[in-house]
């Protein structure tokens, strides 16, 4: 709580804020919070007990770059909106459908995202759920969208989009990667420094080589695995081979801990790992080396940083397009298991133990 707090004061004893208001409707007594995603995890940078009125305003200085935030409301329900340097945005809605039908207004990104949701809302109740996500219309409008600035904050939050947890923007369709593309080059040229860009980089060239592959399997094959020489928040060089072929399964888990998913990622290989029987060897392709540091030193597995001097040789490798992505090591060392749903991991991993 002390760390809410400095937060707190600190956005209430700033000049230059920027702000978030409106109302909530029908959620007397429930707890609004405001939170930013920071290296992977959401952190609460204020919160504020809603009356029968619902009226809410939260005010916190400007972070460096465009970015998206939330308001959730008893830790459930979020409502995503932009903030650009001093913005003052509107968002306002009912408790019941806050996830999924909220108003935004006040700047020109505000507008964008509510015009970008109430089209997807709209195509979701015609057609459904499963068919809106691989829609050509939805997407032709969307594409449409994203041309017209492909750097904005809200270019990002487009190609990120996801309905019903798969994205509208499929990252392993030709198409789809194009659209990804433009936006990784508009950031690449005119935002190299924002913390999403190396991220974005990383996940399209590996995605794209993965579906124009130039390599075999043939090296895979005969040593088991390909080998991983990456270094860990000591600074020591930490090879997979070293902890496989110890008498137990290994995991070995491609992520980003500035990825939205990360905590829960991290979440279930510690629930796997404190079962036992397991090792776990962790590679981040964070931009951020500092952060992923202070993210990754409590880890009890092995996590190494894939830095940007370490090129991609490693997801091209494993041909990983996208994160998170595991792989299992049985206990002789070979290669045996791709694993895209994190869900599915337990279960898998138990095969082998």
């Amino acid at each position: 709580m002390a760390g809410m707090a400095l937060v707190a004061f600190a956005a209430c004893n700033h000049t230059d804020n920027w702000s978030v208001s409106g109302t909530i409707t029908g959620a007397d007594g429930k707890l609004l919070t405001l939170e930013r995603s920071y290296n992977g995890m959401w952190t609460v940078l204020d919160s504020v007990r809603l009356d029968e009125k619902g009226d809410y305003e939260f005010k916190s200085a400007p972070f460096g770059y465009p970015d998206i935030y939330r308001i959730s409301l008893d830790g459930k329900a979020s409502a995503y909106f932009p903030v650009d340097s001093l913005d003052n945005v509107t968002l306002c809605g009912d408790a019941a459908t806050l996830a999924t039908d909220y108003r935004l207004s006040g700047t020109v990104s505000a507008e964008m995202l509510q015009a970008i949701n109430g089209l997807i809302n709209k195509k979701i109740a015609s057609v459904g759920r499963d068919a809106a996500v691989g829609d050509s219309l939805l997407k032709r409008e969307l594409s449409g969208m994203v041309l017209g600035d492909m750097s904005s904050i809200v270019s990002y939050y487009i190609i990120n989009k996801e309905i019903g947890g798969r994205r509208i923007f499929d990252p392993t369709d030709k198409a789809d990667l194009r659209v990804i593309g433009a936006v990784v080059n508009a950031f690449s040229a005119l935002r190299p420094n924002d913390p999403r860009t190396r991220f974005m980089e990383l996940q399209y060239i590996a995605q794209r080589r993965a579906l124009n592959p130039v390599t075999t399997q043939v090296t895979a094959t005969e040593i088991g695995f390909p080998e991983i020489r990456l270094r860990d928040v000591g600074n020591n060089e930490r090879p997979l081979s070293a902890i496989v072929g110890n008498g137990k399964p290994v995991i070995l888990n491609f992520t980003a801990y500035a990825a939205d998913n990360s905590p829960a990622v991290n979440l279930a290989l510690a629930g796997i790992y404190n079962a036992g029987g397991v090792e776990i060897y962790q590679v981040s392709i964070d931009r951020d080396e500092y952060l992923w540091r202070e993210a990754a030193r409590n880890l009890p597995w092995v996590a190494v940083f894939n830095s940007p001097r370490d090129g991609d040789r490693v997801l091209v490798d494993y041909n990983v397009g996208a994160v998170p992505m595991s792989f299992i090591i049985d206990r002789n060392g070979m290669l045996q298991e791709r694993v895209e749903d994190i869900s599915r991991l337990s279960e898998l991993i138990g095969k082998y133990r």
